[in-house]
């Protein structure tokens, strides 16, 4: 049992960190505070990487890999067309952009989301990558840099509390920039690490915090798609709203009916706090008023996507 728990779940992947495309300026990538694409030094690595679902690897224009950062949720700035509270969900995407090393970043006036210069691009760094998860993106701790670990490129990592605190990952936590989103492919002192962390930041107020809208002591009502653009919110629960709302809904009275009726795709498994097995529907309490909190998210471990199906 001891040996298992200190298998080294994380390999090494070195190369690079795009954010556009040079032979492609309008038409590049989307970086927002949690996703960045990585072009691997050896695509050998990628393709060997433990699938979480029945997905493999998305490989992107120049050989890059779409990565979503592991652990953490920032809010969104384009999904589907909608987004949240942008202040915050540009302010991650901008400590992001800002850690990894990019420099003076300017987007297009008419692309807001796709990014027209950067002072250094690419930028070296490397992955300590977890697994491919069901949208085909890379699931990794990301670093800036050339690796300071007695480790080669390839090699399996054990990663500690100390290593992930030098992660991009974990700054985006400390700035109050970023929900955590668990998931039970994390090593378990990994998951308690992230909660205590959530939990000072919180406590100090720092970042978002003081703007969440949906808690476990505020209720909000939602009558439409565009009740959500200002919110600071869950950005997993705010995701399944937008389907909601987009397929045809003018309240949330048939959300939790909406929400259960798709296990697989919107209705996530997760451990809950009290250690029961639960669902993304016990996260929440609906009732006439509106939707709050009955947990914090980052009290909940989701398992594994399994990934779409028809």
């Amino acid at each position: 049992m001891g040996d298992e728990m200190a298998r080294p779940r994380y390999t090494l992947i070195t190369g690079d960190f795009y954010i556009r495309y040079p032979d492609l300026p309008r038409n590049g990538p989307e970086p927002d505070g949690d996703t960045i694409n990585f072009l691997p030094d050896n695509d050998d690595l990628v393709q060997s990487l433990p699938r979480f679902s029945n997905r493999g690897p998305d490989r992107r224009h120049l050989g890059t890999y779409g990565t979503r950062f592991e652990g953490i949720d920032t809010l969104e700035t384009h999904f589907e067309n909608q987004h949240q509270d942008l202040a915050f969900a540009r302010a991650a995407r901008d400590h992001m952009l800002a850690s990894v090393g990019f420099g003076t970043v300017e987007f297009w006036d008419d692309l807001p989301n796709k990014v027209k210069s950067a002072e250094h691009h690419p930028v070296r760094g490397y992955l300590l990558a977890n697994g491919v998860e069901s949208n085909g993106r890379l699931l990794a701790l990301v670093y800036t840099g050339d690796p300071d670990l007695n480790a080669a490129d390839g090699d399996p990592v054990f990663v500690d509390v100390d290593r992930l605190d030098r992660s991009v990952n974990v700054s985006l936590v400390r700035a109050g920039l970023a929900y955590a989103e668990l998931y039970a492919t994390m090593p378990l002192e990994l998951i308690e690490h992230l909660r205590d962390l959530l939990k000072q930041v919180r406590a100090n107020t720092t970042g978002m915090w003081p703007q969440e809208a949906v808690t476990t002591e505020h209720r909000v009502q939602l009558t439409r798609l565009a009740d959500l653009s200002e919110l600071v919110m869950f950005p997993k629960l705010y995701r399944r709203l937008v389907r909601y709302f987009k397929d045809g809904h003018h309240d949330l009275a048939a959300f939790d009916v909406w929400l259960r009726a798709d296990p697989v795709n919107r209705d996530d498994t997760a451990v809950l706090p009290t250690g029961e097995l639960g669902n993304l529907h016990d996260l929440y309490d609906l009732n006439p008023s509106g939707i709050k909190l009955q947990f914090l998210p980052e009290e909940l471990t989701f398992a594994p996507d399994p990934g779409p199906h028809p």
